[in-house]
């Protein structure tokens, strides 16, 4: 059951979706207080008019809903035309999602307790974006728990819920005028007949029939029709389009018998989903490597290991220091394609601005600093497809989350929010990626932004979408272990729980969207709350990564997550397709899209071109230099192959993994200290020294300068290894070097490096080394608790090369 039980509205139209989906409202403890309705003009005396949004058929019986439940009941003429018939709805005048509009704006105003509205949407889209565009603009929560549920699991369960719904309208192959008036009870073993030999759909989501609700649990009276005629509208051989028009209807009292809550407890409120099937197995993996770990723990001297509960001392300086960190000279990329802002604060064009800003204020600026880059770049917010936002303390979600939203139109870009304690006085920090929208791209951007609550997966509980994709890109905003059909997260707290709801509600978004996670994550990062988690959640997302081809995965602790999460999970996907530019030689409409590779070739070409790749590094000795570059430098590093290796007392590792199918590339570079290591003590005691000589060194195992560089030269110089390995031959598939390179997000254990400003620096001059002076690269710093395996630095880099042609792609 619900922790906040809603004031609801019925939206009905009469037919078996609406009123079956108020049944589930009011089961999951949602209080109807109303109906609302909208007909046809009374002076047209038509029985149905061709609206898109509305059924109108049977609107002669809505008025009797108002006794069948003792509610009351609002209604209004439909006036308007389908005149925005986009995919999304734009405030359009004289368009009848606007008489939607005027409906519950009235209603609203009679009722101002009113929260919520129930709506019957199943598969369609066009509906689903009017109405929560509808709810949006007037401060109330769509209710839609029937949405992308399986149909013949659906019908079936309504007619044993006891929903008397007839056929009133029938409009496809295999339905007749003798269908009419039957009950969905009577037709559903028919209608499974036709989905198989037709494809009809079971719920007539096609349009292929319209119910009319007689009966159902919630009614204090039923309906009885004692006379009708049936109108034929069409008298098609193969489709006869026909209706009930009912001449005399009356009410009839039902018995106190019937009238009780006891159908409430053989509602089903827990459908189930074929991503359902994780759910189990995730919970399991994470208890038993939590079981494990505690074993572990006991078994030791203080029950607990040297990266148990990592406490930042960082945090412990944010109060007192209102520095402003120096930005890096690396903060935009643009192409004819992909373009990024990297870390951008309220204060990077005025940083000594005084800190006595609001944290809505210093969103705002914040944003606008973020906008005034991509106006540069000839970009807008509509044009970026995905964000990461980092604030000092998550208290000020809601407040921010207002402030943002005042950037965006109707489809936010997806976003990962976490907390971090950023350094200096900024409270807020944003990077971004943007597409441009004229770039000639074979499939066209997609949102997908669902504010409605149901059971699929989660509505957004901020100003994002589910996930964008566009030009090779799939991008799923962060998921956390939400319940779909309440928002709220498991109780008691349990990370086996949000694990396992986070990676199900993650697939639901990845399959509606089209996007296959299992098989096409190019990125994976997983945000903790704990470093105790770390291991478990590797052993989740293994359950379900593909071995073959696994994607870099970055598992972090942060400070807090959103609602107090344990686990968020943010991912990069490759759309799946591979394509290639039509040869010169070419012309017509077929040169305008790209070339799609055929079913037949399509196999053996991803498994040419899809390349995971990954090494270690290991660093044995101590130095006083580094390394910047892959070409012209000594390498005082032994590569060896991933996987387990003994070799006494190095001081530090570094761990690459790559995964590229053309065009993305993604790379993830990681500096890992080993419990054996003369520098362990730094995470042991998780204190450093600010004392330094004048060569840089100090007294104590601490990160000096030097280190420091040598660990981000080495990250560099793997991934400069990555991006040889995948270099364009001409025509082909691949990457053109560091040119290439979109953006490098470099994370930092700020218990250990407490001066990121010396980071920013290091990489700054690293990245001079190997970049054209264009410096053409988005850098962002983030600051986090502990990475796992001991680590203490980790560089993820996004790279994207051109569309190969066609000879290109043969030639792999």
């Amino acid at each position: 059951m619900l922790k906040r039980r809603m004031k609801i509205l019925g939206l009905i139209s009469g037919g078996k979706d609406s009123f079956y989906n108020l049944m589930q409202s009011v089961a999951n403890g949602h209080e109807l207080v109303a109906l609302a309705n909208l007909h046809p003009p009374i002076q047209g005396k038509k029985d149905e008019l061709d609206s898109y949004m509305y059924q109108t058929v049977g609107h002669d019986v809505i008025h009797l809903y108002r006794d069948c439940l003792n509610v009351p009941l609002y209604r209004r003429e439909i006036s308007g035309q389908p005149i925005e018939q986009g995919s999304d709805y734009i405030v359009t005048a004289q368009d009848e999602t606007e008489d939607l509009y005027e409906l519950l704006k009235g209603v609203k105003e009679a009722h101002p307790e009113l929260q919520a509205v129930s709506v019957g949407a199943i598969l369609s889209n066009y509906q689903r974006v009017r109405v929560e565009n509808v709810c949006a603009r007037l401060g109330l929560v769509a209710v839609a728990y029937l949405w992308q549920r399986n149909q013949k699991e659906l019908l079936n369960e309504m007619a044993q819920a006891g929903v008397n719904a007839i056929l009133i309208k029938v409009a496809a192959i295999g339905l007749k005028k003798q269908h009419l008036g039957r009950s969905i009870g009577e037709m559903y073993p028919y209608l499974c007949q036709m989905n198989h030999e037709y494809d009809l759909h079971i719920c007539g989501e096609g349009g292929e029939y319209e119910t009319i609700t007689l009966d159902c649990p919630l009614f204090k009276r039923r309906i009885i029709v004692d006379e009708s005629e049936v109108v034929i509208h069409a008298n098609d051989h193969f489709a006869q389009v026909a209706y009930l028009r009912f001449k005399r209807l009356r009410l009839e009292d039902k018995a106190e018998e019937e009238i009780n809550a006891a159908w409430m407890s053989d509602m089903n409120l827990a459908p189930v989903w074929a991503a359902d099937a994780i759910l189990t197995p995730i919970e399991d993996i994470v208890k038993y490597k939590q079981l494990s770990r505690e074993k572990e723990c006991n078994s030791r001297d203080h029950g607990r290991s040297t990266t148990a509960n990592l406490v930042p001392l960082y945090q412990n300086n944010k109060q007192a220091n209102d520095s402003v960190i120096n930005q890096s000279k690396f903060m935009t990329h643009h192409s004819d394609v992909v373009c990024a802002i990297g870390g951008t604060t309220a204060y990077i064009s005025f940083p000594d601005m005084k800190n006595d800003m609001s944290i809505a204020e210093e969103t705002t600026s914040c944003l606008t600093n973020v906008q005034a880059k991509l106006g540069q770049n000839r970009l807008s917010w509509a044009e970026v497809v995905f964000m990461q936002v980092f604030v000092a303390d998550m208290k000020d979600f809601g407040v921010v989350n207002g402030a943002y939203k005042e950037f965006f139109g109707i489809n936010p870009p997806p976003r990962a929010c976490v907390g971090a304690h950023l350094p200096g006085k900024a409270r807020i920090q944003v990077n971004c990626l943007a597409i441009r929208k004229e770039v000639k791209n074979p499939k066209p951007r997609t949102t997908l932004h669902i504010q409605g609550i149901s059971y699929w997966a989660p509505a957004n509980i901020g100003p994002y979408s589910q996930a964008t994709e566009q030009a090779y890109h799939s991008f799923i905003a962060g998921q956390i272990g939400m319940i779909p059909r309440s928002l709220d997260l498991p109780e008691p707290s349990s990370l086996a729980k949000e694990t396992a709801w986070s990676l199900r509600n993650l697939v639901q978004i990845a399959e509606l969207h089209g996007s296959d996670l299992i098989n096409r994550t190019a990125f994976c990062i997983a945000y903790v709350n704990n470093p105790e988690h770390f291991t478990p959640v590797i052993a989740a997302w293994n359950h379900i990564a593909n071995k073959e081809t696994p994607a870099p995965i970055l598992v972090i602790s942060m400070p807090s997550l959103p609602k107090g999460a344990q686990i968020e999970w943010q991912v990069i996907l490759h759309h799946g397709n591979v394509y290639a530019d039509k040869e010169q030689s070419i012309t017509g409409a077929e040169a305008n899209g790209g070339y799609e590779t055929d079913d037949d070739d399509l196999y053996q070409l991803r498994k040419r071109l899809l390349h995971p790749a990954s090494f270690t590094l290991l660093h044995e000795q101590p130095i006083s230099s580094s390394i910047t570059s892959s070409t012209g430098k000594q390498d005082r590093c032994q590569a060896q192959v991933l996987g387990h290796v003994t070799i006494p007392r190095f001081q530090w590792r570094s761990r690459t993994q790559s995964w590229f199918l053309t065009p993305l590339l993604t790379a993830l570079s990681t500096v890992h200290i080993p419990e054996t290591s003369p520098l362990s003590s730094i995470l042991s005691s998780l204190s450093i020294s600010s004392g330094t000589d004048a060569d840089g060194q100090n007294e104590n195992n601490a990160l000096t300068r030097d280190i420091l560089k040598d660990m981000i030269a080495v990250m560099i110089e793997s991934v400069d290894r990555i991006l040889e390995r995948h270099k364009s031959p001409a025509a082909g598939p691949g990457v053109e070097g560091w040119r290439n390179v979109v953006g490098i997000t470099l994370y930092y254990h700020d218990a250990v490096i407490q001066q990121p400003e010396r980071v920013v620096s290091i990489l700054d001059e690293l990245l001079f080394g190997v970049t054209t002076p264009s410096l053409n690269i988005a850098t962002t710093f983030v600051p986090v608790q502990a990475i796992e395996d001991r680590g203490v630095l980790a560089m993820a880099v996004h790279a994207v090369g051109k569309m190969p042609t066609i000879p290109g792609l043969l030639q792999v």
